[in-house]
């Protein structure tokens, strides 16, 4: 039976009517309510179903409530049942007297408390249903005894035979402690060393049994004491794993590396009650690892110092390069080019003079390929470098170019200036500037299929804005993070060029188009690089000179 189920409660009376009040004063009690006309229907319920609670009329024809009391009584099922007597007559102190010998547990009067009545009844339907819950815990209990004490048999045995394994188990572990090259220790819950193993004292030549509790720190190096007391305090605090470094001294009195490693065992409820660890010689790893350490430290200053050099070499090769572009335009303009613009007037002097056909059509044909091969050294010379870089200045220079570009490719460019009055910058910051747009505008020209292009140059605040945008396919998304393994030698050339000044490279895709932004101080002096110029080359194989 639970706490929730309902129990029966009986009630007696040879009239209707007194039974239907008893039944409206206990019904908000909740239980099961059984009506008896007379003493033989009432026999008849209680043979059939469990009742917790009688509530009889005293006065009722053939038995009265007094001789059904005594023969419920007499049955060995009904010895515990709750009898309730309900009198407007028999009130007297002996009537009372009388009940209470028949077996009730209470008597009352005429005219009923429905609240008193609904509280008694309450009070030992419950206690019926709690005793009917004892039976059955007492029965459920009697089972788990005799079950636990057939359990309690089996492991007994079972205990016994892990004994008799664990006592082997205990002979194998005491061979293993006593021939591991490691220490082992335990500690106690407090965290003081209560076992340390007979490695610890063949090294350190210390009596047998002398190092338990803190007396082992005094074979700790006194560097190490602090770390080693400190580390583990905290591990006993928060329960952590503990591991340590330390130097122990030997019986010969030299210093080892050791690595001290120890775990809580904690009980069922969670709290340590032991620490068991392992104390292992790393004298010769650590060893080699500060060798390690510093022959890295030394390969690390070697390619510093390598790397310097090859930065103050990668200058003096851009500029040198710089240097080389000036000469060859320089030659290209002054000597190839004013030679064949000498021989094109010598043509055309003989083309006035000869008056044969055939001599004149050679002559033309020559003066035409003159003609272009001067122009080409003149792009050329242009594009190695521009004779207005260094005359005129930036501004003039990417002008030239941008012009130029919108001639030979049919693109439409844009470029803007802030402010109007563009100062000359240093002459290598200029030089870097036109190269950064030259080859931005080769991209765009090459691979961006643009209709398109807007150039933006702007100084304020001490820095140098050049921003270049098309309306072309743009780019993928790799490019635009700048990933190493997805830059062409173009970007790579950019990117480079405004490192070498303190500079930062921005590329967005704009969808449709690309945008490709560079800032570099206005005043930044070069720190070097290893970048290897291949603007040289590429300018020469530039597919807008060769159109030209």
């Amino acid at each position: 039976m639970t706490a929730n189920e309902k129990v029966n409660i009986l009630m007696v009376d040879d009239q209707p009517a007194k039974l239907l009040s008893y039944e409206v004063m206990l019904e908000e009690l909740g239980e099961h309510l059984i009506k008896a006309n007379s003493a033989k229907e009432a026999l008849e319920h209680l043979l059939k179903i469990d009742v917790a609670v009688v509530l009889m009329d005293v006065s009722m024809p053939e038995f009265d409530g007094f001789e059904l009391a005594a023969m419920i009584r007499q049955h060995p099922r009904f010895q515990r049942t709750a009898i309730i007597f309900i009198s407007a007559v028999h009130l007297s102190d002996l009537d009372r007297l009388k009940g209470y010998e028949r077996g009730a547990v209470d008597y009352i009067s005429v005219p009923v408390i429905p609240e008193l009545l609904r509280a008694k009844v309450k009070v030992f339907a419950e206690l019926h249903r709690k005793t009917r819950q004892l039976e059955l815990l007492n029965r459920d209990l009697e089972q788990r005894v005799e079950e636990r004490t057939q359990e309690l048999g089996r492991r007994a045995e079972a205990l016994h035979r892990l004994n008799l394994t664990l006592a082997s188990k205990n002979q194998e572990l005491d061979a293993i402690i006593h021939t591991a090259p490691d220490i082992i220790f335990s500690r106690t819950a407090d965290g003081s060393r209560d076992y340390i193993s007979d490695r610890f004292y063949e090294y350190t030549g210390a009596p047998t049994g002398s190092a338990n509790g803190e007396a082992w720190m005094e074979y700790v190096h006194e560097e190490d004491q602090e770390q080693a007391r400190a580390r583990w305090n905290r591990c006993v605090e928060s329960g952590a794993n503990y591991e340590v470094e330390y130097r122990l001294r030997s019986a010969t009195g030299s210093y080892r590396w050791f690595r001290a490693r120890a775990v809580p065992i904690r009980d069922e409820k969670g709290e340590i009650f032991r620490w068991y660890g392992t104390c292992s010689d790393i004298h010769d790893s650590k060893i080699l690892e500060q060798s390690i350490r510093e022959s890295a430290s030394r390969l690390e200053k070697m390619v510093d110092n390598r790397t310097a050099e090859l930065r103050r070499l990668s200058v003096r090769l851009m500029t040198m390069q710089d240097q080389e572009h000036r000469r060859i335009a320089r030659e290209l303009h002054d000597g190839l080019g004013q030679e064949l613009a000498v021989a094109k007037m010598v043509l055309d002097n003989m083309l006035q003079e000869k008056s044969m056909q055939s001599g004149t059509q050679a002559c033309t044909d020559a003066s035409r390929i003159i003609d272009r091969a001067i122009q080409q050294v003149r792009t050329l010379s242009h594009l190695l470098h521009p004779p207005l870089l260094d005359e005129v200045g930036l501004l003039s220079a990417v002008t030239w170019y941008v012009d130029g570009l919108t001639e030979r490719s049919g693109i439409e460019t844009s470029l803007e200036v802030q402010p109007p009055d563009f100062p000359r910058l240093p002459a290598e910051l200029e030089t870097t500037i036109f190269r950064i747009v030259q080859e931005a505008l080769t991209n765009v020209f090459r691979h961006s299929e643009a209709h398109r292009v807007w150039i933006n140059l702007t100084q304020n605040d001490g820095k140098t804005h050049v921003c270049v945008k098309d309306d072309g396919k743009g780019i993928g998304e790799k490019v635009a993070e700048l990933q190493p393994d997805s830059l062409g030698i173009g970007i790579g050339g950019i990117r480079q060029r405004a490192k070498e000044l303190g500079g930062e490279l921005r590329i967005v895709n704009t969808k449709p188009g690309t945008m490709v932004e560079v800032i570099i101080p206005s005043t930044a002096p070069s720190n070097g690089s290893m970048y290897q110029d291949e603007m040289l080359l590429e300018d020469v194989r530039d597919p807008i000179a060769r159109s030209s």
